[in-house]
Formats: C-alpha cells, sequence, structure tokens
C-alpha cells in the first residue's frame, strides 16, 4: 500500500491531531482506522486552558471555540465549591465544553486541508519492526482492508488506538494498573425539567452528580450511586437504570425523556499505564498508554498533549536531524505527566466513590476546605487546568547534555502567549504557528553567528515584550520548542551563552 514516514494507527482526536502536526512539518504520514463511520455519541466533553492553547499554537484554536460552550470554572471531585478559573494566566481562562463527536469532525476538516489520507474500515491487526534489505530499519502494520488484507509500511508507527491497543500487545509492552472494582452510569438524555445554570455539581448522602448541557434540550448526567456502585454489571444500562439513579441522587429525574438516540454507558475504575511509551520504532499515545476514570474529564487533554509532545520529535527524525536523545524523551516527558493525572484522578475517586460513613464525611470535609482556602482551590486548578505541566530541565534521557541547556531555572516551562511589539505576530503563538522552535531575542542580543543549517526547523526573530509580564521581564532571549515549551532561555543575570541548536535541532 505504499510506504510513509509515520503510520497512524487509530483515528480518534489524539491520532488525527498528531497526524495534522506531522504533516504541518512535511511529514508523509497515513491515519488507518477500523470504525467504518464515526461513533454517534461523545465519551469525551471537556477541553482544558492549556489544549485551547494548543490549537492557538496552529492558528485552529477559534474553530473549536465558536462551537464550544466555555466555563469559567471545574468541578473537583463533583464537589460543590468548584474551582475558579478566571485567575489563570492564559486567554483561555475557562473550561470549554465541547462533544467529541464534533472535536473530532473539526479535527477531520484539518486533515483534509491538508491531505492527509485517513482511511476507514482499516483495522490494524499486527505490527512488526522490519529491518531487511528493502527496509533497514521500519515499522510494518498488517492491515485488514475491505479489499482484503495489506500491509502499511513506515519508518515509525503510533498506536492512538484506544485502551485494548493492538499496537501495544504486539510491541510487548505491558499495560500495568488495576482493574475495575465499582461501576458509575452516564448517558446523553432529553430532559424537559433541567437544572438552571451552565453546568450541576451534586454531592447527597446518596452520592454525587454531574450535569452539563451537550446541545438543544440533551443533557450529559454522570452519576456516583452509593446503591449500586458495587453491584457487577448485568447487561447493558437502561434509561430505567439512569433515571432510577437521578431520582435516588437528585430527588427528580429532571424531566428525562426515553427517545430512540440516547446514549447510556457505563463507566468502571480500571486504571492502568503502559511500562514504555516507546519500544523501538512503534510508540504509544492517548488511552494506549493510559486509561483511568474519567474524574474531571482530562483524558482527552491528556491525549492530545501526547500528540503535541511527540510530533515535532518525530517529524525531526523523519528528516534525519534528531539528537540521539530525542525521541526517548517523549516517554522521559510523558510518563510523568499521565501518572500525575492518573493519581489525580485516583484522588478525586476516593473523595466521591466511597460509600463509608467515613469515606462521605472526608468528602464534605475536603468540600469545605475547599470553599475556605484559596491557595488550595487555585493549587488544584492549575494542576487541572494544563498550566502546570512542567518537563524537567535535565538529568535522564531528556538531557542535551553538555549544551547548556538545563542552565536556565525556567527551562522545560510552558511559555504563555506573551504579547510582543515589532515582530511578525503579535504574540508568542503567533510565533509558533508554521509548528517549528523560535529562537526569540530581544534587540539587545545578537543571533548566533552559525544559523544557516537550522532554517528548516527554526524561526529568529527579534522583538521585545509587549504589555506587563513580571516573571519574563527580565528575559533576554528564549528557544521555544514547537510545542510551546522552553528549550532554554538567558535571563540579564546569566553569563552571555548561545543558544543549544545543535543540542536540540541535531
Amino acid at each position: 500500500m505504499g510506504d510513509f514516514d509515520v503510520v497512524i494507527a487509530g483515528g480518534g482526536p489524539v491520532g488525527l491531531w498528531l497526524a495534522a502536526e506531522l504533516r504541518r512539518a512535511d511529514v508523509r504520514v497515513v491515519v488507518l482506522e477500523k470504525r467504518a463511520e464515526r461513533v454517534p455519541y461523545s465519551k469525551a466533553m471537556t477541553m482544558y486552558p492549556r489544549t485551547i492553547e494548543m490549537f492557538a499554537m496552529r492558528g485552529v484554536a477559534e474553530r473549536f471555540l465558536a462551537e464550544g460552550r466555555p466555563l469559567p470554572s471545574s468541578h473537583f471531585a463533583i464537589l460543590s465549591n468548584r474551582l475558579d478559573f478566571s485567575f489563570l494566566e492564559t486567554r483561555y481562562p475557562f473550561t470549554l465544553f465541547l462533544p467529541q463527536r464534533r472535536t473530532e469532525e473539526l479535527l477531520e476538516e484539518q486533515l483534509a486541508e491538508l491531505g492527509v489520507p485517513l482511511l476507514r474500515s482499516h483495522e490494524v491487526t499486527g505490527v512488526r519492526q522490519i529491518p531487511d534489505e528493502t527496509h533497514p530499519s521500519g515499522v510494518a502494520a498488517d492491515v485488514r482492508t475491505p479489499s482484503g488484507p495489506a500491509v502499511f509500511s513506515g519508518s515509525y508507527l503510533v498506536g492512538c488506538d484506544g485502551a485494548g491497543s493492538v499496537v501495544r500487545r504486539a510491541a510487548g509492552i505491558g499495560f500495568d494498573g488495576t482493574p475495575s472494582t465499582w461501576y458509575t452510569i452516564m448517558g446523553d438524555v432529553e430532559m424537559s425539567d433541567p437544572p438552571s445554570g451552565p453546568a450541576l455539581t451534586l454531592s447527597t448522602r446518596a452520592g454525587s452528580l454531574f450535569m452539563l448541557p451537550v446541545g438543544g434540550s440533551r443533557w450529559r448526567i454522570a452519576t456516583v450511586d452509593y446503591a449500586t456502585l458495587h453491584a457487577a454489571p448485568e447487561g447493558p444500562v437502561s434509561f430505567g437504570d439512569l433515571r432510577a439513579t437521578a431520582l435516588r441522587l437528585a430527588g427528580t429525574d429532571f424531566g428525562m425523556r426515553e427517545t430512540p438516540d440516547a446514549w447510556l454507558s457505563r463507566v468502571g475504575s480500571e486504571t492502568r499505564q503502559a511500562a514504555a511509551y516507546r519500544a523501538g520504532r512503534v510508540f504509544l499515545a492517548g488511552d494506549a498508554a493510559h486509561i483511568h476514570f474519567p474524574a474531571g474529564g482530562q483524558g482527552l487533554n491528556l491525549g492530545l498533549q501526547d500528540a503535541a509532545n511527540l510530533a515535532w520529535k518525530l517529524s525531526l527524525a523523519v528528516h534525519g536531524r534528531d539528537p540521539s536523545w530525542l525521541l526517548d524523551s517523549y516517554e522521559a516527558e510523558r510518563i510523568p505527566v499521565g501518572l500525575e493525572v492518573i493519581e489525580d484522578s485516583l484522588a478525586q475517586c476516593g473523595l466521591f466513590a466511597n460509600p463509608s460513613r467515613e469515606g462521605v464525611a472526608l468528602r464534605d470535609r475536603f468540600n469545605r476546605m475547599l470553599g475556605e482556602n484559596q491557595s488550595l482551590s487555585r493549587s488544584l486548578a492549575v494542576r487541572l487546568s494544563g498550566l502546570g505541566i512542567r518537563y524537567a530541565p535535565a538529568g535522564g534521557a531528556a538531557d542535551p547534555r553538555g549544551a547548556g541547556s538545563c542552565a536556565s531555572p525556567l527551562a522545560g516551562r510552558r511559555v504563555p502567549d506573551l504579547d510582543l511589539r515589532d515582530a511578525p505576530a503579535q504574540s508568542v503563538y503567533g510565533l509558533l504557528r508554521p509548528g517549528k522552535f523560535v529562537l526569540l531575542g530581544l534587540p539587545a542580543v545578537p543571533a548566533p553567528l552559525d544559523i544557516a543549517k537550522y532554517s528548516d526547523n527554526l524561526e529568529i526573530v527579534t522583538a521585545e515584550f509587549a504589555g506587563n509580564h513580571p516573571e519574563w521581564a527580565d528575559v533576554r532571549a528564549m528557544l521555544i520548542r514547537p510545542d510551546g515549551y522552553l528549550a532554554w532561555a538567558l535571563r540579564e543575570s546569566d553569563p552571555v551563552s548561545d543558544p543549544p541548536l545543535a543540542a536540540w535541532l541535531g
């Protein structure tokens, strides 16, 4: 079926965004999706500020903002004292609710614009790493297609094929964790008497409930019902099950109407993380690498940011420009982030999924503490938003040794969308739109002399900060990665040094 630089198994949001990022970097990529059509329901609904910033870096955030519903807060463990996002230092200080189906449609539109083939009814059944006389190094995917068996080969393959990942199993990567020990139910149903306001979080002695509108008179309702929490699943969820749970938790069914297109689902507490995110030329991203109970709706954001981290590293490797440590840094950087989200999910579950008297008391006490302690609320808000992610600037595989890149305490930090003066774009994210590294220097700092060999992957900009950015006021120059994190920075108090271009760009 022809050779590609990168073959992606899985056409969900993670695979679609990864493909778009790779194509922008002039990588030949194909997406193989086993489903003939997109599923009509939406598992995920929530986008957090860092994900929207990621879209803004490529100039597509407005497509999602135009259709999503912003809310300047989020919940932690379905508690009534919500996390205020309005203080966050971002242009997007809110939670954006957008059904996953529409997110996928918008991402697929981008692929069509970029000319990336998305092949439906193409199921990856096996993966082989293929050092042979035709391909000195590469990967082959065995694929079941409408026309019969086929093989798709590439330099690299990424499994974005979900929790039951064929790619992960074929690569021999373990999926460590715990199985489901309790279950909740959720659904998208029509309601004639929904709650007022943009969302509802409710905790009672009988359990917890979360609701938000998904369009028209349809609402998403997610429940934690202590009466059925530990009951073994018996068949699919029924409309009667969901209605009975709502009555127990809220004393009302909100005027639920049973319709043929209602979506009902059971969600278990299974929690796992891949033992590795890489095996040779095979990589994992999204649910293929980590699953957890969807407390706080973090899974979609985690997966999309996996893709953002991996794409530019793969593109440098495809073009033969990657330093030896770079591909290993994907796993080194993203495994700790995945574990952090898993632990956050488990902590929330510990608060709302413990029906004992002690568990209910802990939940209610934590809710009061959250309302009384602004610093606690803000700390949790930063974590949930994704804005607090920072990659280790030194040590392990992610250390470009001997390049001086680890001298700055800012290295590894997220770079906000700082306003600029006398620049080709009005802000930093405008400079990142092509998906290249950006070397941003103030006028007093000369550009390095030997830059021509990096021109394909590097934008050099001389500009001044505009507006009030106290945390960045003493920065004289910075090297920004394509995913918006800082590779290197030079402050006024630092001895003058050249940016480590060779260490990062090969």
